[in-house]
């Protein structure tokens, strides 16, 4: 291994690692220090992790070169980002509380300390509709200028939405992105994103450099939830990537709220399910205030200000004063070239996201309670009908709730014509 600072040893070993990798904190609790883990010898780091890859064990042994640390780094300490690692006081105790935390957070900001304040994220679809733009900006808002810190993803309708309007109430708010932290995605948020770092920060867990591509977004999600003490989904369908990060905040063990919308209307599908399923109903911003004030009895007594309620209406200059466009521009992240290089790259991106959704999926198994495992257990293996688990002696609500639950929480998949399906 190079000979590498402290510091150094942490971009190293996030390089060798990946994004969401699970088998940082099982290093760490025996090697101690990234050093030691990038010094371990072969047999060494398969007593500790027997199911090491070849692949994981060729970049952990010799995968990272110094001259791409060290360019990173200074790439860094020229543009002013911050580099938090899990020795220093300013990275989030949450983050490393999760199963799966980022070695390193690049930060362009100033992150707000936790604790101080209830952080609150606020997420939805892209494809926003003028519903879900007003209650996004009003609930954001008020949240903002109660005390909250808003959290959000920066793409896109409600996430840009929510940044914009925590902005206009004078508040710091924290922008988690799929990306390097010299990238900006959307394009069209480029204004958005240096308004986010002046008056608060954005962070990325991605090397800069890393481009937006599509496996990224989901995996970044769970770092919006692990930040937040609550998360609020304005407006989704059920595919939307707002689902991932309930479906994260569900397994964190943190208090999710959903906006009701239309039954007829595809974009609050998602929300509705989250409902149906016993999220908290977020008709204000006072629903979920409510949900803090024991808990911090001193944050400006978390409770909207009259005259914030005056200001908390959206209107499309207010918008655009942030550089976001009334109609979103096409722009979506690409897959690796059409190369046969490209093409092999993207054949490994396709089947490592295949990995991490079936070990989230295997993280929701292990939240159920005991009734709800006997219920899984008595899943059929091929489609099935929720009357076959109720002739297998569950009863009826039960059942109805069940599928409810294992449908947000990715372990069973929804089919045509009222049947479902286990995801594993």
């Amino acid at each position: 291994m190079d000979n590498f600072t402290t510091r150094e040893a942490w971009v190293a070993l996030s390089l060798a690692l990946g994004a969401r990798s699970r088998r940082l904190k099982p290093l760490l609790s025996h090697f101690h220090t990234p050093e030691n883990v990038l010094l371990a010898q072969e047999s060494e780091l398969c007593s500790v992790l027997p199911d090491l890859g070849r692949g994981a064990l060729s970049a952990l042994r010799f995968g990272v070169h110094a001259k791409e640390v060290r360019r990173i780094l200074s790439y860094c300490d020229k543009a002013g980002v911050s580099v938090l690692t899990p020795d220093s006081a300013a990275y989030p105790a949450s983050l490393f509380a999760i199963a799966e935390p980022p070695c390193v957070l690049y930060c362009l900001g100033t992150l707000p300390t936790p604790g101080r304040q209830p952080f609150v994220g606020v997420v939805g679809t892209r494809n926003v509709d003028e519903y879900g733009k007003r209650v996004a900006y009003k609930l954001s808002f008020e949240l903002a200028a109660a005390g909250a810190v808003v959290v959000s993803g920066l793409a896109a309708g409600v996430d840009g939405i929510a940044a914009a309007a925590a902005l206009d109430a004078g508040a710091p708010t924290v922008a988690v992105i799929g990306c390097g932290i010299d990238r900006v995605y959307p394009r069209h948020h480029s204004r958005l994103f240096s308004e986010i770092a002046e008056f608060g920060a954005v962070i990325s867990e991605y090397a800069p450099g890393t481009p937006p591509h599509a496996r990224n977004f989901p995996t970044r999600n769970r770092l919006i939830s692990a930040l937040s003490e609550a998360v609020v989904v304005v407006e989704g369908d059920t595919e939307s990537g707002a689902l991932i990060t309930a479906r994260y905040a569900l397994l964190q063990g943190k208090e999710l709220f959903a906006v009701p919308g239309d039954v007829d209307e595809p974009r609050s599908s998602g929300c509705n399910l989250l409902l149906r399923a016993g999220a908290n109903m977020a008709l204000s911003a006072e629903d979920v205030l409510a949900h803090f004030r024991f808990l911090y009895r001193d944050a400006k007594g978390l409770t909207v200000p009259p005259e914030a309620m005056q200001y908390a209406g959206l209107s499309e200059e207010k918008l655009r004063a942030h550089g976001i466009p009334s109609e979103r521009p096409r722009e979506a992240a690409k897959p690796e070239g059409t190369t046969a290089r490209g093409a092999e790259k993207h054949a490994e991106a396709t089947e490592r996201a295949e990995a991490e959704a079936k070990a989230l999926t295997l993280d929701a198994l292990d939240t159920l309670s005991d009734t709800e495992r006997l219920i899984y257990e008595k899943i059929p293996d091929g489609p099935f009908v929720i009357d076959r688990l109720v002739g297998d002696g569950v009863a009826p609500r039960d059942a109805v709730a069940a599928m409810t639950l294992f449908e947000i929480l990715g372990i069973v998949t929804a089919l045509p014509g009222g049947t479902y399906q286990k995801s594993l």
